[in-house]
Parts: C-alpha cells; structure tokens; sequence
C-alpha cells in the first residue's frame, strides 16, 4: 500500500437480533487485522439497535475491544450505521469501513480495498470510496457497485459484476465501503432523513456528484446473501392493498419523506414523477390483482 503505515481503519456496522451473524462478521474483521498487524488497525464501532437475542452480551463477552452504542429498536439500518459512522468520524480516521453484520469477509479483502484505494488515489489525486463485491454461497452476485442505466429520463442504476481490475461505478450498495478520510471530510455522515435503505445509494451519488470516484476493487470482498425477497414485501400483489400500503410507506419501505429527498437530489426534473410511480404501482397493482381475481371466480 501507499499509505503510510499504520494506517487506522474504524469499522461500522449496525446490528439487530442477529447474534450470531454479527459474530462471525467480527470473527472475519479479527482475522482481517491479524493478516494486517503492523500496518492497519482497526477499530470496530458497533450500533446494537435493543437486541433481544444476547447481541449485547455476545459483544461485551467475546468482542470487548469494541465500542458499542446502544439503540433503542427504532434505528434501522440507516440510522443505526449514521450512529457508529458519526462516533467514526470524531475520533478521526485514515479510513472508513461501512459493513453489514451478515457480511463474512474474504481473507485479504481489507488488503485488496485499500490497495485499490491507494492505486486509483494515486491516479487522481482524490480522496474515493471503494466498494466490496458480494456473493451468496454459491458465489452468485448479489451486493456491491451499480451505475447509470442508459441516459433517459427515469434515472435507474444496475448493479455490476466485480472484474480483474477496480471498475468506476456512480454509487452503490453499503454492504461493504471502503471511505477514505478525504471522501468522509467532503460527504459527512449519511443524511439523516433514511431510516433503513436508500441511504448508502444517496451517499454514493452525493460523492459523484462531488467528483468523489468510486471504484468496485477487484473481485469478491465477502459473501452476503441476498435477502430482499418479493415475497411478504410491498412488491407482493398478492397481499391485502392495506398491508402493502403499510409496508411501502414504512421505514423499510420507501418511507415518502425519504423517498423524497432521494428523488428531489438524484432523479431529474422530472422527479415528482419518479417519486409518485412506486406509490402508484402499488395501487394499480392491487387493484389488477383483485379484479383478475374476481374475473376468474366469476367465470
């Protein structure tokens, strides 16, 4: 790396009734600063958002090096990570690493992010983020950098594959994110509007916007799986319009006030537009559903 030695990476997570998930994610981040002594610490700050499952005992018993915040169930993931992130950014750091606590690292990953960094920052003279593709078990794609969708008017991003060499991409998941203390001086914290999702996506293009690159680094970072199902969410028309209705205007939804301000930032001028269609879909959605329905009963 061409950073100096040591550098001081504070690792943020968030976690919540995972109890054993989040430990083998630390497990994995223990293993990363041994592969890395004496040229990385790492200091670990976790949000636990009122587990009930012994989360908290877990980190006071096994993990004590760690700073530990205490939620009280009403944080999410957005909120949860803006904590750890913003008790990061007062103590001060070379780096940032966002991670999920369902995220179990590849050996050498924090090696390949920072040597990533440290290539690409060398190029341009900036400050990047550097994201960590994720795989399921069967080492299929499932988190990790996305970019544009074609130049029309509904600004849509899909995500990319890792390659052999860092890729630029125009924001991402927050799976895994590598934040140099030069991208954290200009974007700060995540916007407080975010409960749970769109909060690393608005992050991510918050820093294209400031000419902050992102780069995906060289194949996989860890594996994590996916775990936004159609099934029981707001995209499934098979539930009462009410539940869906609930569900889409919930923290874990598109809460609109959140909604909004990604949509008024990132979304054109044609944003109201942007920011009505899912809203709409679910109404149009239901109503079909129902009507196929009764025309099917009646025939």
């Amino acid at each position: 790396m061409n950073t100096p030695f040591p550098v001081s990476v504070a690792v943020v997570l968030t976690c919540y009734n995972r109890s054993e998930k989040t430990a083998a994610c630390l497990r994995a981040l223990a293993d990363q600063a041994t592969q890395l002594a004496g040229r990385c610490t790492l200091r670990v700050i976790v949000t636990d958002d009122g587990s009930t499952d012994g989360t908290r005992e877990m980190l006071a018993s096994g993990f004590p090096q760690a700073t530990v915040i205490a939620g009280d169930g009403n944080l999410f993931w957005a909120g949860g990570m803006r904590a750890a992130f913003g008790h990061a950014l007062n103590e001060g750091h070379d780096f940032y690493l966002w991670i999920n606590d369902d995220v179990e690292l590849f050996p050498n990953c924090l090696q390949v992010l920072l040597d990533t960094h440290d290539a690409q920052a060398t190029a341009t003279g900036k400050g990047s983020l550097v994201v960590g593709s994720m795989c399921n078990a069967q080492g299929q794609f499932t988190y990790g950098g996305m970019v544009r969708a074609g130049p029309g008017w509904v600004r849509r991003y899909v995500q990319i594959q890792p390659g052999n060499s860092p890729l630029p991409c125009d924001t991402m998941n927050g799976n895994c994110v590598l934040i140099s203390r030069a991208a954290a001086a200009v974007l700060g914290n995540m916007d407080a509007v975010y409960r749970h999702g769109i909060g690393d996506m608005d992050y991510g293009l918050r820093a294209t916007q400031a000419g902050i690159p992102i780069w995906v680094m060289p194949g996989y970072a860890g594996r994590c799986t996916h775990d936004h199902r159609i099934e029981g969410s707001y995209l499934d028309r098979t539930l009462p319009l009410a539940v869906r209705w609930k569900k889409i205007t919930s923290p874990k939804g598109l809460a609109p006030r959140a909604w909004l301000t990604y949509c008024r930032r990132h979304a054109g001028w044609l944003w109201p537009l942007h920011w009505a269609w899912p809203y709409t879909k679910v109404i149009w959605t239901s109503v079909a559903y129902r009507l196929a329905l009764s025309n099917k009963s009646g025939a």
